[in-house]
């Protein structure tokens, strides 16, 4: 780069004053990040440096040599290629170890379930069933310590899977017994189990703490409206839509829910006229778009 241009550049970006505070929510980057590179991506791993104690300079959006040492050390650490650069493999190292080391513990306490958990802390079941390593979020006990990403936190890329608009034809055959309500417009999960339900899925809140989250969403009352959601079986998130009326009848006691509800794919139709119901659709579409 020739002096003058890197004088102005200079100059640009001393008119903006940066502090290390370690809260920089950065995305990933749009290329890799190496030594001479400026701007607001370097800033954000500069911060996210300093939060995980790697970086103790200044925090300018200037990607020199304290930088460099600071990714190099990090990379050491870790078993990453030692080169100084910041390519896919290191930004999302980074992204997990910082996303770690903001996590909560919480011990497990009678009553209990991982999508009550996940409700007090603002944040996925499947992140906390990651996070632990839990392979079926329904089983937890008292007293186990879990660790509990921060709401906010930086997710590592792939995290989470696509949302998926499966036909019924497809859905009906993942979503068999137990999955996860998230209600894409209030953010909102809740357990649920499958009873039956041949053009659709006929669906009950697993427990009263299910049904209280489920009647939260639609503002304290139940109705008929159809709300977009995804439905998450395992890794697998599926584009959906429901009603919030309890009718018919059920399987399960003690959960505050008396009935069933509906949860309709792509494809579903009703059980009474068995056309497809166009809101419901619109719903499923949405959903799979994210709202």
């Amino acid at each position: 780069m020739p002096g003058h241009a890197h004088k102005l550049m200079v100059v640009a970006l001393a008119a903006t004053v940066f502090v290390c505070t370690g809260q920089v929510m950065a995305h990933a980057p749009s290329q890799a990040l190496k030594e001479g590179m400026m701007g607001d991506e370097v800033l954000g791993l500069q911060e996210m440096l300093t939060s995980l104690g790697f970086y103790g300079g200044e925090c300018d959006g200037v990607f020199g040599g304290g930088t460099m040492r600071a990714v190099r050390a990090f990379q050491r650490e870790y078993g990453l290629g030692v080169d100084g650069v910041v390519g896919a493999s290191t930004w999302d190292r980074l992204e997990s170890e910082l996303a770690r080391a903001r996590m909560k513990t919480y011990v497990v306490r009678p009553g209990d379930s991982l999508w009550t958990i996940a409700a007090k802390f603002g944040v996925g079941v499947q992140d906390i069933a990651r996070a632990n390593e839990i392979p079926d979020p329904s089983v937890i006990r008292v007293g186990q310590e879990l660790r509990v990403p921060g709401a906010g936190d930086i997710p590592s890329r792939g995290d989470r899977s696509p949302v998926e608009a499966l036909h019924w034809d497809k859905a009906r055959n993942i979503f068999r017994s137990y999955a996860t309500v998230i209600d894409v417009r209030t953010g909102l999960a809740f357990r649920v189990k499958r009873r039956g339900g041949h053009y659709h899925a006929d669906v009950e809140p697993v427990s009263s703490e299910d049904t209280a989250i489920m009647r939260r969403v639609y503002g304290g009352r139940w109705s008929w409206a159809r709300r977009p959601i995804i439905v998450e079986v395992g890794d697998r998130r599926i584009a959906a839509s429901m009603n919030g009326m309890p009718h018919g009848g059920q399987s399960l006691r003690g959960n505050g829910f008396p009935g069933h509800f509906c949860i309709h794919f792509a494809g579903s139709r009703l059980h009474g006229s068995g056309k497809v119901d166009p809101e419901h659709q619109a719903c499923v579409r949405k959903a799979a778009s994210g709202g």
